[in-house]
């Protein structure tokens, strides 16, 4: 790996690392300032005895867990979370016009407003992280380990060579 592609790399590995390292940071002030969330979208009633439900607090720690193991394959580089990160920040583009709709009021809203603001601020993030890293892919490969010439295609080379000599 050639030295700016080293740096690349570096720097693209460290801001993944703090993005999701801040993601699970604010997973758990969200379940500890306003669990209600969680209760919502696990779509549970809310009881009167229990702040944090069991269902909730399972999949604040399957969550955290998942992270951890993206985070884990940022550092290794594993190829299969370069591109399950690519696909899920390129996606997160959809998750501005619908939060968007719903705080003009044109689709129901589902969280509170600060919530929705500040997802909106992470999606905005991850859609700069997701072109960022198209572009080191495409000019460095995955993870800028370089580009990989296709399989096979510098022996059909040479052997067509050999056999034009031949000729």
């Amino acid at each position: 790996m050639d030295r700016p592609a080293q740096r690349l790399y570096r720097r693209l590995q460290l801001t993944l690392l703090a993005f999701f390292l801040l993601a699970v940071l604010f997973l758990v002030v969200v379940y500890v300032a306003a669990p209600s969330i969680y209760t919502n979208t696990l779509l549970l009633m809310p009881s009167l005895t229990g702040r944090y439900p069991a269902a909730a607090t399972l999949l604040l720690i399957g969550i955290g867990g998942f992270f951890a193991i993206v985070m884990v394959g940022v550092l290794r580089r594993w190829r299969w979370v370069f591109w399950l990160v690519l696909v899920a920040f390129g996606g997160m583009n959809l998750d501005l016009p619908v939060t968007l709709l719903q705080l003009t009021g044109i689709l129901p809203a589902l969280f509170p407003v600060w919530y929705s603001l500040c997802r909106v601020g992470a999606s905005l993030i991850a859609v700069g992280i997701f072109v960022w890293m198209l572009q080191l892919y495409q000019r460095y490969g995955v993870w800028a380990r370089g580009r990989k010439a296709p399989s096979g295609a510098h022996a059909r080379d040479g052997k067509e060579e050999v056999i034009k000599a031949k000729r």
